[in-house]
């Protein structure tokens, strides 16, 4: 019992040391240009469905042990890399005007400016539902709503744009208008995808990342002296 129970906590709770390479960077403009800043270690928690169906939807928390410096990953950060691996700050991300909350999602590059990461499905569909559990059923019903809604996930693209003001973050959750971009309407592995013809099915993470990933349109993480790695 106690050795299954110190096995469970070994696969959620993580240590990267400062051999693993640990940085972060504080802008999407920082991470697309490679600057990034050292970390000493970092403790990555991963969540369980539990902790998602009452607090949402984010996969991992991040810590150093340093208070000043958690602050900074918490609040300020845009993604923090780790070797192969490569987390996204969701705190300051929005789809359709819905935060995705506190935390990091793992993420993967895509293209030249683009991120790809799965995370809880957000949105007006998701938004509406709640509110109309809320008015039938009061706030206990609205709240086991929303806890199912955090175990259903779904892919996201960030992308940048520039106005008169900047540069601006885009999240877009990835649907079939989407896949048609990525893949082009006439490719034999757009008709893999749109051969499944439950629409909730065919958005699922499971059934889109096996095909992006075989159409090769991840990239490879940048690492500080010029060379690349694999993502996982």
């Amino acid at each position: 019992m106690k050795k299954k129970l110190v096995n469970c906590i070994l696969i959620l709770f993580v240590a990267y040391n400062a051999s693993a390479q640990c940085r972060y960077c504080r802008t999407y403009e920082d991470f697309k240009e490679n600057k990034w800043e050292m970390l000493d270690t970092v403790y990555c928690k991963t969540h369980t469905k539990t902790h998602k169906f009452f607090y949402g939807g984010n996969e991992y928390s991040l810590t150093t042990g340093n208070k000043a410096t958690d602050k900074i990953i918490k609040k300020e950060a845009f993604a923090v890399k780790q070797g192969k691996k490569l987390f996204v700050n969701c705190r300051n991300l929005a789809h359709q005007k819905i935060l995705f909350g506190m935390g990091y999602a793992q993420a993967m590059t895509m293209g030249k400016d683009t991120l790809f990461f799965i995370y809880t499905k957000l949105g007006k569909d998701t938004r509406e539902q709640q509110m109309a559990a809320q008015m039938t059923l009061g706030a206990i019903g609205a709240g086991i709503v929303g806890g199912q809604q955090a175990l259903q996930q779904a892919c996201y693209l960030i992308t940048t744009e520039t106005y008169n003001r900047g540069p601006k973050n885009n999240v877009t959750m990835i649907n079939d208008d989407e896949m048609k971009k990525l893949l082009g309407v006439t490719s034999d592995l757009y008709g893999e995808y749109i051969s499944e013809y439950d629409p909730e099915k065919r958005l699922k993470p499971e059934h889109i990342y096996p095909i992006l990933k075989k159409a090769g349109l991840f990239k490879k993480i940048k690492q500080s002296k010029n060379e690349s790695e694999d993502q996982e």
